[in-house]
Parts: C-alpha cells; structure tokens; sequence
C-alpha cells in the first residue's frame, strides 16, 4: 500500500518545518520521503558534514555485496591497531584483534564505532565506495575520507551529504528495489538498535518505531531515520550545522536533541491528518 499525500497536508507539514528551521539557531535542513516518493523538503539540497550519518549508505553497499554472494556476513574482520577515537567502544578494547563482519556493522550503527566504520571502509575501498553511494543517487554525498581523519578533514576533505540524499538512501533500504528481503531486514534491525535515542525518537510515541542514525561533530547534530506507525514508513531526514550553542560543541545533544524530536512529531502528526483510504498500490 503506498500512501498518497494530499497536498494541503503536504504543503502544511512544508510550512512547519519551514518555520521550525526558521526559528531555530543554526542551519537546518528536513527531507520526508514515504514509499519510493519525496513528500516534502525544506533545505533539501543544501550540502551540509556527512558527519556519522554516511555510514548508512557504507551498510547499504556492504549488505549488497553479502546479497551478491561476494562478501559473509560470518567473515572475520581484522580489528586494526591505529583505532580511531570518538564514538565507539572498539578503541578502548585493545583486546579484540577480529570480529565478524555483521557485528562490525553493528557496531558501526549502533554505538557509531568510527574503527568499525574505517574498517568498513577499508573493506569497500574509499573510491569505490563513494562512486557507488552516488550511484544509489545519492548525487550530493561525498566520501572524501576515514572517520577522524583529522589531516584529511585540515585540508578540505571532508564527507558532505545532503537531507535529500539521505532521506533517499533510507527509502531505498526501506523498500524492496535495493536488497533482498533477508539483508532488507538485518538493515532495519540493525537501524532499529541505535544506542542514542535522544533526537528523533524523543518526542514519539510507543506506538512509533524509530529505526535510526545520528551524526555529530563540533557544531553539527544529525538524525535521519525510518519512522514505522500505522503499517507505514515514513522516512525523515534532520540535518543541523552551524550550530553555536556550547553543548552542540561538546558531546552532548543541546537544544538541537528537541529541534530534531520536534520535527519527527510534526511528520507523524502530519501523515495521521491523511484520511484512511487516501491511498493507492
């Protein structure tokens, strides 16, 4: 069943985003997407840090190659010893020298392990692996370096997306044109164990599963995911940079955590004002 929105709908759930980026300091940037189909973007297009959101597009190529029988989810992946820091638990496990490759994926996503990340990386060949995330259609994503990569990012390489290409990326994983059903849905278990939960998910509801992934860095807080309610999933993409309160520096999630919450009430709410019945296959 794919919903159709209607357009009052659509263009209200437009104005509200709109406004919420409006008032709220920083740069914001949302893009809703719902069966193969965008609903509604405010900011759409703008390139913003890729910051840990890019490692969506990294697990959707890698559960590709398992489906095309080149990769095991079983095979064992070297755990190198220049680990990288922040996010993660495997640069504080000098012990663990191998794991398999679906746990290196889920320490990718769940607790952003930026070591799993490189390693994923490593596995795909940075080149490879940027040409392939544009040709997902994800046109404004740049893979331009490793996770930390400090030098890299000094000079001017750094990992860009957009609201656009991620909300399309997570529609693709959502839907069944991109991977078989067995590695469809080890991506969205995967997506539905996400350790840090104080954005997107915040303000919804028990009855909503939010199957996610955050990005941060200094002045930047991200969160895109799958929000699954009424038999449906709608998919939203909430990117902040430029953001210059003293917590959106440090680690923590600020006043960005209740921007982000605010926007995914406002899609649920939203999509709820459809009719029963305004659909179609």
């Amino acid at each position: 069943m794919t919903t159709t929105w209607p357009q009052d709908v659509a263009d209200g759930l437009r104005d509200d985003l709109a406004q919420l980026a409006d008032r709220s300091a920083g740069s914001w940037a949302f893009s809703v997407r719902e069966s193969g189909r965008s609903v509604v973007a405010v900011h759409g297009d703008v390139v913003m840090s890729a910051a840990s959101t890019i490692k969506v597009a990294l697990m959707a190529l890698v559960l590709a190659d398992v489906a095309a029988g080149k990769r095991s989810l079983d095979e064992p992946c070297q755990v190198p010893d220049d680990r990288a820091g922040g996010t993660g638990v495997l640069d504080v496990l000098p012990s663990v020298r191998s794991i398999r490759l679906v746990e290196t994926l889920e320490l990718m996503i769940g607790v952003s392990d930026n070591t799993a990340s490189n390693m994923i990386i490593d596995m795909l060949g940075l080149d490879d692996a940027h040409d392939r995330i544009i040709a997902l259609g994800a046109r404004s994503t740049r893979l331009r370096r490793r996770l930390m990569d400090t030098a890299a990012a000094l000079a001017g390489r750094d990992n860009v997306t957009t609201a656009d290409d991620q909300a399309l990326v997570l529609d693709l994983l959502a839907g069944p044109g991109l991977l078989p059903e067995p590695q469809r849905r080890l991506a969205l278990d995967i997506l539905g164990r996400q350790q840090f939960n104080d954005r997107l998910p915040a303000a919804l509801g028990s009855d909503v599963t939010c199957r996610h992934k955050t990005g941060e860095r200094p002045g930047v807080r991200h969160d895109v995911g799958i929000l699954e309610f009424d038999g449906r999933q709608v998919i939203l993409a909430a990117l902040g940079s430029q953001l210059s309160d003293p917590t959106s520096q440090g680690s923590g999630t600020g006043p960005a955590g209740q921007i982000i919450a605010t926007a995914a009430r406002l899609v649920v709410t939203a999509a709820r004002e459809i009719p029963p019945g305004e659909g179609g296959t």
